[in-house]
């Protein structure tokens, strides 16, 4: 733009000088034009302030909004993260108990194992011997 502004500037002191053989006239006019030309340029300058002023003041707003519906986004991703993290840990929780379960039925003796009389692993207690399930939950709480 102020290459066009320049070239417009010395093409209007080119064609004065043309019609114009005076000197003093032709120092008045050309004192004229670039006065002129200054005055040009300053609102130009001005145009293109306020110009760029809306374009980054838009730019601005766009990128707030942008920022907050990543924050948003976040927000939301965390709480499906916990969220998943949550179901995931009491499953596995509940995994392990049953697995400490199933261990201490198959590894654990029973309290007829201790008093020497051996019992398969699916026989059934007698009606006089603690339940199985009483000894490991007894495991199970020292764990």
């Amino acid at each position: 733009m102020k290459k066009k502004l320049e070239a417009k500037r010395l093409e209007r002191i080119q064609a004065m000088i043309k019609v114009t053989a005076d000197k003093m006239t032709q120092e008045r006019l050309k004192r004229e034009i670039n006065s002129s030309h200054i005055q040009e340029v300053v609102q130009v300058i001005r145009q293109m302030t306020e110009t760029l002023d809306g374009h980054q003041k838009r730019l601005g707003e766009k990128q707030a909004a942008c920022l907050e519906q990543i924050q948003e986004m976040e927000k939301q991703f965390q709480e499906e993260a916990l969220a998943e993290y949550e179901v995931r840990r009491k499953s596995l929780e509940l995994e392990v108990k049953e697995s400490v379960r199933a261990c201490l039925r198959a590894c654990l003796p029973s309290e007829a194992d201790k008093e020497g009389a051996a019992r398969p692993c699916g026989a059934a207690a007698e009606p006089s011997e603690k339940p199985l399930t009483v000894g490991i939950d007894a495991q199970e709480s020292r764990l």
